[in-house]
């Protein structure tokens, strides 16, 4: 191997290192693979800037606009009703249900989004239908994924290895091309979740959740005192019915305020306290019928003394990601304190400020209404830096929006997949036109850009460009050859990509892998003289299906937290998954594309 190719061996180690680490926001870390390759002299300057104006990128950051545009008009909040209903009917048919929304929603929009917006609707809805919200929050991330495996624009690895194809003259991914074998894995991944899901999900959400708010130290409750409690005796006082860890701040008496009032206070029937204490205490007070929590805004006396507990879930494009609460001045920001932390399945309680927050971090907050007031309109806006895990308010559909939008989209299928224009020029038609039709401002168009994805993308890109012009694909694809033979099979060639970019997927990232293998895959491909297509339809949905790990796919990174889930659970749920995926894609992958 020449020098070229030694810099670029060593810029990709240290690249999957720092990846995998996460020392660095991967941004800045693909930006600096591309400096770093310039410098060196591997690529040129228009060749390190070439990803930035590739089609795949172009087209990830239009349907990222596509897919904020069809959730603005409120379509997925609107059918939060109907989820409740569909999770009681059993798991068998919520899974179903999941699946058939879910997953035909993703095949054509940003899995992201999608499933931000369904984790608060699946916390409540698993709550009201008194299931724990994370036997439903791993197989929604999953049928997200199913479902962007189906076509082009599912997933931006699909575009991504569409685009780096194109550069090499290969101009054969179509819109539907990946859809004959994605519509199996779908069909099979929804069966296994249908049968063995219930067994292999873990139910953890709902008790590490209790356990999280009990270990609030002080909790400032509005209740009323049970009338129960003075039908035998009628002078108590506050040391007779309140243990003694509860200090109660005030009584409010026929709209007579007494702060701080003694222990030896007499009480009515009639009195509102304001109290303060443990969750736990509080929460034992109401299992034994002695107090009512005040829940009706209308009929508060206190509500801006009332401590309210709010669970927030930091989304990947959020300005807090990679930051520490100590720089973010959360308190003053959102009159909000985090109290609890759940980051990577580990609950955090102590050093909070020091902490790097990551995406998909759950926040325990503890605030008053001001605070709650702010954490709804952050969570509200259109770029939101976090999600509430409480499903919020249903706005009302807007049905003239909708059609805009969805025949919009379709437009861009049809386009697309009839050849008439070039994705990337369809995708932003509809973006224009969209923003024309008053849909949405432009402004919007530029927030709703992950531009995260963006620059990983473009650097991923400039790395296999570093890695064709350096020969190191060459290299690694003649090392691929010679542990195969020549005269390998499909099946094996199949097998070998299909492992080898899933568990980078795992390790790294969706695009990162795919952006490694495909320069790979060319060199494999004309040694052996065989279809190219068929081996990078292989990389496409081994890097978009990702189910061993939370950190290969940011849909899994979100769910990760948030349904309080451990590391091995997704090895328990995912491993059977993928050997799955495997063995079909072994199979069907060469029947279905053929290599010659």
């Amino acid at each position: 191997m020449g020098a070229d190719a030694y810099i670029t061996l060593g810029v990709i180690l240290m690249t999957l290192f720092l990846y995998l680490k996460e020392y660095f926001p991967v941004d800045l870390v693909a930006l600096g693979v591309i400096v770093v390759l310039v410098l060196t002299g591997v690529i040129t300057a228009d060749q390190g800037l070439a990803g930035f104006s590739n089609q795949a990128t172009l087209t990830v950051a239009a349907m990222f606009v596509l897919s904020h545009a069809i959730i603005k008009t409120q379509v997925l909040q609107y059918i939060s009703p109907y989820i409740t209903k569909l999770l009681e009917k059993g798991y068998a048919v919520a899974i179903l249900s999941l699946g058939g929304i879910v997953g035909s929603i993703s095949a054509f929009v940003n899995n992201t989004p999608i499933v931000a917006t369904f984790i608060p609707i699946i916390n409540s809805s698993s709550r009201k239908a008194g299931q724990s919200p994370s036997r439903f929050l791993m197989p929604l991330s999953f049928v997200a994924i199913f479902g962007g495996t189906c076509t082009l624009i599912g997933t931006s690895t699909n575009l991504l290895v569409s685009g780096m194809a194109a550069d090499r003259g290969v101009d054969d991914f179509k819109m539907f091309t990946m859809f004959p074998f994605g519509i199996i894995l779908f069909a099979v991944g929804m069966i296994y979740l249908m049968l063995f899901g219930k067994k292999l999900v873990p139910e953890r959400s709902s008790k590490d959740e209790l356990k999280e708010q009990e270990g609030v130290l002080k909790f400032l409750a509005e209740v009323r005192l049970r009338a129960a409690l003075f039908e035998e005796e009628k002078n108590q006082c506050i040391a007779d019915l309140i243990p003694s860890d509860i200090t109660v701040k005030r009584i409010n008496r026929d709209g007579r305020i007494q702060n701080d009032p003694e222990t030896q206070e007499e009480l009515h029937k009639d009195d509102i306290l304001l109290i303060e204490g443990k969750l736990a205490t509080i929460r034992q007070m109401i299992r034994k019928e002695k107090i009512r929590i005040r829940e009706s805004e209308s009929e508060k006396e206190f509500p801006e003394e009332e401590t309210q507990l709010h669970e927030i879930v930091l989304l990947p494009n959020s300005e807090l990601v990679d930051t520490r609460l100590k720089d973010i001045n959360f308190l003053e920001r959102y009159r909000s304190s985090v109290i609890a932390i759940r980051q990577r399945g580990k609950k955090k309680f102590k050093d909070l400020e020091s902490i790097k927050l990551k995406a998909g971090d759950v926040l325990v907050l503890l605030s008053n209404l001001e605070g709650s007031e702010l954490i709804k309109n952050a969570s509200d806006e259109q770029q939101a830096p976090f999600l509430s895990l409480r499903v919020r308010e249903v706005k009302k559909l807007n049905k003239k929006n909708l059609t805009i939008v969805l025949s919009c989209i379709a437009a861009v299928i049809i386009l697309a997949s009839t050849g008439l224009v070039p994705i990337v020029i369809a995708a932003f038609g509809a973006v224009v036109l969209l923003c024309f039709l008053g849909v949405m401002e432009i402004r919007e168009a530029y927030q709703a850009i992950d531009w995260k994805v963006i620059f990983l993308l473009a650097g991923s890109l400039s790395l296999g460009e570093a890695m064709g012009s350096s020969g190191l694909s060459d290299q690694i694809g003649n090392l691929l050859i010679g542990s195969m033979s020549e005269s390998a099979a499909p099946m094996i060639i199949v097998a070998v990509f299909y492992l080898t970019t899933s568990l980078l997927t795992e390790l790294v990232s969706n695009n990162a892998s795919a952006a490694l293998m495909v320069p790979i895959a060319f060199s494999v491909a004309e040694s052996m003289g065989v279809n190219v297509m068929p081996i990078l339809l292989t990389i496409a949905f081994a890097g978009s299906a990702s189910f061993l790990t939370p950190i290969g796919y940011q849909t899994n990174t979100m769910i990760y937290s948030a349904g309080s889930f451990q590391f091995r659970d997704f090895a328990r749920v995912g491993a059977p998954l993928n050997l799955i995926f495997l063995i079909l894609a072994s199979l069907l992958i060469p029947v279905i594309y053929p290599f010659y």
